[in-house]
């Protein structure tokens, strides 16, 4: 039983295969976070600036510009910048992850669905590997691929935590979350090359 579910995937997936192209991360895509201080306000902050692709073969590589952090507060996009993701030393945060054949069959038969897929996070020169759930959407012009749950960013995990410190700090400010949920929501086009 298990050989003829494998079979029946493998045969889906060669004969979908001219449907399923590279694709590139396209305007419109965002990258949004919450963080929350002195216990009870939150904020909600974005990236303006991500780029990258996912290969015919399902290799996925986001990457997200730390320095287009935006928080709807200049000194505090330009703190965030400095004193914890430190722009000068990591520019960029990047997710990569290999899709599995199923989300490969989905895609190339024009479907959409959830499906649950590992990428690694490699922010402030640490790499996480987290679990995420997906759903993955087809559009007249591409895909939509957004989160279905948020992505928890554990400050400790990637070496930000003297930089929430110093954020916390310089803000005058009793607490901020050390845990962050991020979402995405990415568009992606066919790639013209």
């Amino acid at each position: 039983m298990k050989n003829r579910l494998a079979w029946l995937v493998l045969t889906a997936l060669m004969s979908a295969a001219p449907a399923w192209a590279d694709w590139q991360v396209a305007e419109g895509s965002r990258i949004q976070f919450v963080s929350i201080k002195q216990n009870t306000i939150g904020e909600i902050s974005h990236f303006e600036r991500i780029a990258g692709a996912v290969s015919s073969k399902g290799q996925v590589d986001i990457r997200i510009s730390l320095d287009s952090v935006e928080t709807m507060i200049g000194i505090r996009n330009q703190r965030m910048k400095d004193m914890l993701f430190e722009v000068g030393i990591y520019p960029e945060a990047v997710i990569t992850s290999q899709l599995g054949a199923e989300v490969l069959v989905l895609v190339a038969a024009g479907q959409g669905g959830e499906v649950t897929t590992d990428i690694a996070i490699d922010l402030h020169g640490n790499t996480v590997t987290k679990s995420v759930k997906l759903l993955v959407t087809p559009l007249s012009d591409g895909l939509a691929v957004s989160t279905t749950e948020p992505i928890l960013i554990n400050a400790a995990e990637f070496g930000l935590e003297p930089g929430v410190a110093a954020l916390q700090e310089v803000a005058g400010l009793l607490a901020i979350s050390r845990v962050v949920p991020v979402t995405l929501s990415l568009r992606l086009v066919a790639s013209d090359s």
